[in-house]
């Protein structure tokens, strides 16, 4: 797999790190996923690998948190951890890559509903150890869920994709990993409830009262555009063109999979 870094640069990932660190210094109220287990593909311009990785997410959902249906619930700060795969780490050491940053994306899902939620994260500059594995510190930002049904809502982990900004002349880094762990893949969960209503109070019109005239109602609208930032990485970002396109539709697919 051909992962290409200074692409995902131009899409605007990068730059965004400096925008996210002032959301991403509280310290998230949940216990963070167990580790996970990934089979990754990676590549270093033309050389390439497999391996496998052990990664860990968290989300800003705290314990026994309860909302009502069309509450959002954020996700921010969204953290994480990713253990590269040992042949990974050895080729950022062979070309003599002292420290790297980057960022990528990870893919989850409510494991009820089967609603997507795209989380983008960076990571670094973290140095590169002369011996041993190497662990990633990732921060990043999924936005809010918002509950359309009442019941248990689970935040469940999927594949991920990462890249190492290596600058505009610098070689193409990056890995894509498959969650390949069949055990717990929850990151988080919540309750939502149905809301309450109360009924409107009525008053019945006088002798000398004016004709009663419609009520109008008028409601919230929530006009957000929800609909994730994908589209930037499928059109030239994290991943070009040909398998890169591939893995991230398959990401995708084997996010919803997961499903009970």
């Amino acid at each position: 797999m051909r992962l290409t870094a200074r692409a995902a640069a131009r899409a605007g990932l990068v730059g965004g790190a400096a925008l996210l660190a002032a959301a991403l210094t509280v310290t998230s109220a949940q216990a963070a996923s167990a580790d996970l287990s990934y089979s990754c593909d990676f590549g270093f311009d033309d050389a390439q690998g497999t391996g496998t990785a052990t990664a860990s997410f968290d989300s800003a959902i705290g314990d026994d948190v309860v909302v009502e249906v069309g509450e959002d619930v954020s996700l921010d700060p969204f953290t994480g951890s990713v253990t590269l795969p040992d042949q990974f780490t050895d080729l950022l050491r062979q070309n003599e890559l002292g420290s790297i940053q980057g960022g990528g994306i990870t893919f989850t899902v409510i494991d009820e509903t089967g609603d997507e939620y795209d989380v983008f994260f960076d990571f670094g500059p973290e140095e590169v150890p002369g011996e041993g594995p190497m662990t990633l510190t990732l921060t990043g930002e999924g936005g809010e869920v918002t509950p359309k049904v009442a019941g248990t809502h689970t935040l469940v982990a999927g594949d991920f994709i990462l890249f190492v900004d290596t600058g505009e002349t610098g070689p193409d880094v990056g890995m894509g990993c498959e969650l390949s762990d069949e055990g717990d893949t929850t990151i988080d969960s919540f309750d939502a409830v149905a809301g309450s209503t109360s009924p409107t109070p009525t008053t019945a019109p006088t002798e000398t009262s004016s004709p009663v005239r419609p009520v109008v109602v008028q409601t919230d609208f929530a006009g957000g555009d929800r609909s994730t930032a994908l589209p930037l990485v499928l059109g030239g970002g994290v991943l070009a063109a040909g398998t890169g396109a591939v893995f991230t539709g398959r990401a995708r697919a084997r996010a919803t999979s997961r499903r009970h």
